[in-house]
């Protein structure tokens, strides 16, 4: 999201009122010149607060559907402006993208590469898909000697399904994916990077609003109860990595994928993108209820965005997954990581206690209730 000179942008949003036990109605104003909030009561006109600077609030973070912790005050965006859309949202749009069978350690280049080029994943899965849904993806090659062959090798291998939001986001991921055979594609291309071959050519991309629109449901979608492309979970010999909303934000995603599967045998069985509400991240966290003075101040982090949950698993069926993993992890204090152990992915990629990158599983018997957690309770609300 890029915030141009406009002097302010304007966010409808709820907000629990524990006193009156109601949902109150409220206007967030949003400053981009000095990164400044004002908020007000809709109904009754008065001011919440006066403007005033809020330091650790990023523009991303203003999404619709995000909540956003404003000096405690927890609010849930519901809408925007008028104004506020045209301007920030007019020619933003969702495509399809496809990160095909490829080196799992090859993921969190890719992920990367995407967040420096300016997409916001709304959505993201890795799962296997049919032969139904590769014809439909390759539609444009029926008839073609070269369909089977793409068919095959879609289909007998993990991919990752994206929901890409940028504007003129169709036309903008199929230039940086660059051409179909990586020996043409432009150099800073996805395909001139890491690509193979036409066939092996690391991503796909598709040709129009109306076909990312039916993709995505394809891929995303629902039937019968049933996900179309189930999720990859086993629940078995695992551990449970949640990365949190704020290290997407500040487009650390890429980098900590990469770092976990380069790791001492570690790799991700399964990962899924969700959304958790403040009572989800509650009962998630609910053994630190009364232990972590900060237990309040990590569900609501947990709830101010998207977070992704990863099942980990380790290729050495003898080590101790949930311990090992908490190891490559590091303490819950960044500060004492990048002391003590600096090459752990808080060190790395955490700033506080709270905003310290990643969950991860504290105690061996935990590992499987909470990837269950995400992967049976949370994908199925």
């Amino acid at each position: 999201m890029v915030y141009d000179y406009f002097d302010k942008y304007t966010f409808t949003c709820d907000m629990y009122d524990k006193d009156s036990d109601s949902i109150v109605e409220l206007v967030l104003n949003y400053f981009p010149f000095d990164n400044s909030c004002q908020i007000i009561n809709s109904k009754t006109g008065k001011k919440v607060f006066r403007r005033v600077m809020v330091p650790y609030l990023k523009p991303a973070m203003l999404q619709v559907g995000n909540v956003v912790n404003i000096f405690s005050k927890l609010l849930l965006i519901t809408n925007c402006a008028p104004a506020t859309m045209r301007i920030l949202f007019h020619h933003n749009e969702s495509t399809f993208a496809l990160i095909k069978p490829i080196p799992p350690s090859e993921h969190g280049k890719i992920l990367t590469f995407i967040s420096k080029r300016g997409f916001r994943i709304a959505r993201m899965q890795n799962g296997k898909v049919d032969k139904d849904f590769a014809i439909l993806l390759y539609k444009n090659l029926s008839g073609s000697n070269m369909l089977p062959i793409i068919v095959d090798y879609i289909t007998n291998g993990e991919v990752i399904g994206l929901e890409l939001v940028a504007p003129n986001a169709v036309q903008e991921w199929a230039k940086a994916l660059g051409a179909t055979n990586p020996a043409e594609a432009a150099p800073g291309t996805l395909r001139h990077m890491y690509g193979e071959s036409a066939l092996r050519n690391v991503a796909h991309a598709v040709k129009s609003r109306e076909e990312a629109v039916k993709i995505l449901d394809c891929f995303f979608g629902e039937k019968n109860g049933k996900r179309l492309v189930p999720l990859r979970a086993t629940f078995k010999d695992c551990t449970c990595c949640v990365i949190k909303p704020h290290a997407i934000i500040d487009g650390n995603l890429g980098s900590i994928i990469e770092h976990i599967t380069t790791s001492a045998g570690f790799y991700v069985s399964a990962m899924a993108m969700f959304t958790m509400g403040i009572p989800d991240a509650r009962e998630f966290y609910e053994i630190y209820n009364g232990i972590l003075p900060a237990y309040e101040a990590m569900c609501i982090q947990l709830a101010e965005g998207k977070c992704i949950a990863l099942e980990i698993k380790n290729k050495d069926p003898k080590v101790n997954v949930v311990c090992e993993f908490r190891k490559l992890v590091g303490p819950r204090d960044p500060n004492l990581c990048r002391q003590l152990y600096p090459d752990t992915i808080r060190a790395l990629y955490g700033k506080t206690k709270i905003h310290n990158a990643v969950h991860c599983t504290d105690l061996p018997e935990d590992g499987v209730l909470e990837v269950e957690y995400f992967f049976k309770l949370i994908a199925n609300k």
